[in-house]
């Protein structure tokens, strides 16, 4: 039965790293499936981002290859996440089951609503550049805070914020800044869930291996794949999965 769970997982990755990539949200399936293969929800927090780094670390190399990765920038964006996101992933490791869970559907069916509604498309380039970069700072300590507790959605969040500040950005920068930016953080605070134990190794190799795959193919069609079919896919999952979690 664990033979055929870690199988499914893998499979599971394989559309979620290609969805984190192209798009963003796959975490918001991710969590639930492992938390319904019985991981605790911390633990399932945790094994999730083994994951992410493996994808992200394949879909880097798709966004250098491509021309698609300003380091310079990514690398400003980085440091003010970074250090917020330990302080959430520190947050994360002591949250009951039940609460995570609860919170976890919250930030879906948010996250659901903005994907319907794309508040970027009332937003985008209203902000002046003066303003826009100390809100930059702000949104993206409140970024880190986030990712570093549930991170599910994070990459959505980034996308959101790079649009609606910077609205002239290329959709292929906008992919790979958020790709950086994300891989530098949870490189970090990934450890908060490793010295609490909180990694269940078998699942996170499995979905590592096949969210590696989906991440690498998904770097490769980020700047050019249309993605509103995607979207409502996954706006579908996202709400029957955050209908069970609080059910539950």
């Amino acid at each position: 039965m664990e033979i055929l769970s870690l199988i499914a997982i893998f499979a599971v990755g394989i559309v979620v790293g290609f969805i984190n990539i192209v798009s963003a949200g796959g975490s918001m399936l991710t969590l639930p499936m492992l938390i319904f293969f019985g991981l605790p929800s911390n633990v399932a927090n945790g094994t999730n981002r083994i994951a992410i780094l493996f994808q992200n670390g394949f879909a880097l190399y798709q966004f250098q290859k491509n021309g698609h990765l300003n380091w310079k920038f990514g690398l400003l964006l980085a440091i003010p996440t970074t250090i917020a996101s330990i302080y959430g992933a520190r947050f994360a490791v002591n949250i009951a089951d039940d609460t995570f869970d609860t919170l976890l559907a919250v930030f879906m069916v948010i996250f659901a609503v903005l994907l319907i509604i794309k508040p970027q498309r009332y937003i985008k380039g209203k902000f002046n550049p003066k303003v826009a970069i100390p809100l930059l700072g702000v949104a993206f300590i409140l970024i880190g805070l986030y990712g570093g507790a549930l991170q599910a959605g994070v990459g959505f969040f980034i996308s959101l914020t790079l649009l609606m500040l910077i609205p002239n950005i290329p959709m292929g920068e906008m992919h790979g800044l958020k790709t950086l930016v994300v891989t530098i953080y949870i490189s970090v605070s990934t450890f908060v869930f490793i010295f609490n134990d909180l990694i269940s190794w078998k699942f996170a190799i499995a979905l590592s291996i096949g969210s590696a795959i989906g991440g690498s193919i998904g770097g490769r069609y980020a700047s050019t794949l249309p993605d509103k079919l995607l979207e409502k896919i996954l706006i579908i999952a996202i709400i029957f999965f955050a209908v069970i979690l609080l059910v539950r």
